[in-house]
């Protein structure tokens, strides 16, 4: 005999598993951690480490790669990742009560799904919605799982065949930072050269103990900046750049909105730069009927305008004399 399992001892492994091993599995995929899973689920990290485990040697597979500096998906574990969010959909769907209306998961950056679910739940009265924060690169991995019916991105991703874009406006991205460091500057608008000098809240993301450095589209690249925090998300750094006093952040004016009307933070204006960013509403059209396709790009549309009407919340000219 070799060591190579049977048809039959395979088949067994494969019905022992466990559904909330494979939802464990997908929460350690989305966070890229264990701690971050068991964070998210409530529950000890070794419970987590376990159940992947169990799923590795039920399925054969090695899910995670493990070292002194955390983890990472292995290249099966991506491979099987759509599959498993699948599988993990349809014991959702049995569980399901109410079978006729079944809510629409909408996935998108988390300064924009907090921006835009408001809107969509007025337009689609009477349906439930299921709102997710997730990063672009989780919604290119995930879009072909069934994981989430809709999702509004910052430039057109490359999607199922099932699935339908629409470009429904532009959202401006700029600087924000204190409104005192911006009295400071002098007159309108800030040279570049200023801008060099200034420090930024510059974005990252760990991988495998690493801290590696992320593109945040802003016309001065990050070897061009003064180097100041590092954060995570756009909302960290918004809240760091308030804290700080002396520090900027360049991003989308929908994550810096409410920053802006409670006076923390104003938006920098500086010599050349206008950038803005392409909007796109992602439907799943097997998923999601065509009236309801309409209603949230109508919606999302509608809050794109109300954002493109908001006026640069600058300090007067006068009181920077």
């Amino acid at each position: 005999m070799t060591g190579v399992p049977s048809r039959e001892m395979t088949l067994h492994k494969l019905s022992d598993l466990r559904a909330g091993d494979l939802m464990i599995f997908l929460s350690v995929a989305r966070c890229q951690s264990v701690n971050g899973a068991a964070r998210e689920l409530n529950m000890p990290p070794s419970q987590v480490s376990k159940a992947v485990a169990r799923l590795e040697e039920q399925l054969g597979l090695t899910l995670m790669v493990r070292s002194t500096r955390g983890i990472t998906i292995s290249d099966d574990g991506n491979r099987i990742l759509p599959q498993v969010t699948t599988l993990v959909q349809r014991v959702q769907d049995l569980d399901r009560r109410d079978t006729v209306d079944t809510a629409i998961a909408v996935a998108a950056p988390s300064y924009m799904i907090i921006w835009c679910a408001p809107r969509i739940i007025g337009a689609l009265p009477g349906t439930r919605v299921r709102a997710i924060e997730m990063a672009p690169a989780l919604i290119r991995t995930l879009a072909a799982g069934n994981f989430f019916d809709v999702c509004l991105t910052l430039a057109e991703e490359r999607l199922p065949e099932s699935w339908v874009s629409i470009q429904v406006g532009e959202m401006r991205r700029s600087c924000f930072g204190p409104p005192a460091l911006y009295e400071r500057l002098g007159p309108a608008p800030i040279s570049l050269e200023t801008m060099r000098r200034i420090p930024f809240v510059l974005p990252v993301y760990n991988a495998n103990g690493v801290y590696v450095p992320v593109d945040d589209g802003c016309p001065l690249a990050s070897t061009q900046r003064t180097a100041g925090h590092e954060a995570q998300t756009m909302a960290l750094a918004l809240e760091m750049a308030c804290s700080s006093g002396e520090q900027v952040v360049f991003g989308p004016l929908m994550a810096a909105y409410p920053y802006l009307v409670d006076g923390r933070l104003v938006e920098f204006e500086v010599e050349g730069w206008n950038e803005k960013d392409p909007v796109y509403v992602s439907c799943n059209a097997d998923r999601v009927r065509a009236p309801q396709q309409r209603q949230i790009a109508d919606a999302t549309r509608l809050a794109l305008e109300k954002l493109g009407a908001f006026n640069r919340d600058r300090v007067p000219a006068d009181a920077r004399s």
